[in-house]
């Protein structure tokens, strides 16, 4: 299991330095008719808060649900505990990317960077899923345990990527030339997988904003219907 950073240094390194936002990730849970999208980190239950971390976010982000081949925007709602949204119907796929402030580094003498947190969720790995464009992002093949990195539509290789499990467990693994790596999976229980890209491309915001380096880091979860029961994931950390 990762080290876990106490709750107030993991607050005051995300809210005073741009890059450790990026210790954190976004994950979808899905049940029933309401998926939510949490800030945190999944690996040891450390969910964030409004008031609190979940607003520095630049408003609600959009989820894009899928079912059938035909994909809708949901509008969601803040919540104290996550972004909220009221699902309709059944769903193959659901997708967001949260927008983030841009992160100044000028006292670095480096270029302002965008982070890009995103995450996905799925019915079932064995259903393909087709990669969202001009995002990262990690969809399943079809085939048991195996998943694809995908970055503006190309496959990536050499990524790493790691799947943490019911229980709070990681492994990690490192994608092939196709962009595929493939896991076991044990347990019964929802997953989640995360892996970061670094683009060193300069680009614009929509806005103006301008910077010189982009981070990703998408996750995509997923819930195993068999397997063997698993321990919970560690208690929350005390705040």
């Amino acid at each position: 299991m990762r080290t876990t950073l106490a709750p107030l240094t993991a607050a005051l390194l995300l809210a005073c330095l741009g890059t450790a936002a990026q210790a954190h990730q976004v994950w979808i849970e899905n049940t029933g008719n309401q998926a939510r999208l949490h800030f945190g980190e999944y690996a040891d239950n450390l969910r964030e808060s409004s008031p609190g971390l979940l607003d520095k976010f630049k408003g609600v982000p959009v989820l894009h649900q899928s079912a059938g081949g035909k994909t809708q925007n949901v509008e969601g709602k803040l919540t104290p505990t996550a972004f909220t949204y009221a699902t309709q119907g059944a769903t193959d796929t659901l997708f967001s990317e949260a927008t983030y402030p841009l992160i100044d580094r000028t006292k670095n003498n480096q270029p302002a960077m965008v982070w890009r947190p995103a995450a996905r969720w799925v019915a079932s790995l064995a259903q393909p899923v087709t990669a969202t464009p001009n995002a990262l992002d990690v969809v399943p093949t079809g085939k048991a345990g195996e998943l694809r990195v995908v970055y503006n539509g190309s496959p990536l290789p050499k990524a790493k990527v790691t799947l943490v499990s019911p229980s709070g467990w990681a492994r990690e693994a490192s994608t092939d030339k196709d962009g595929a790596v493939q896991f076991e999976l044990p347990w019964k229980g929802q997953y989640v997988a995360e892996v970061h890209h670094t683009d060193k491309t300069p680009g614009e915001r929509a806005g103006g904003e301008k910077f010189g380096e982009s981070s990703f880091v998408t996750t995509l979860s997923f819930v195993q219907a068999s397997g063997m029961e698993s321990p919970a994931l560690p208690a929350a950390p005390q705040r």
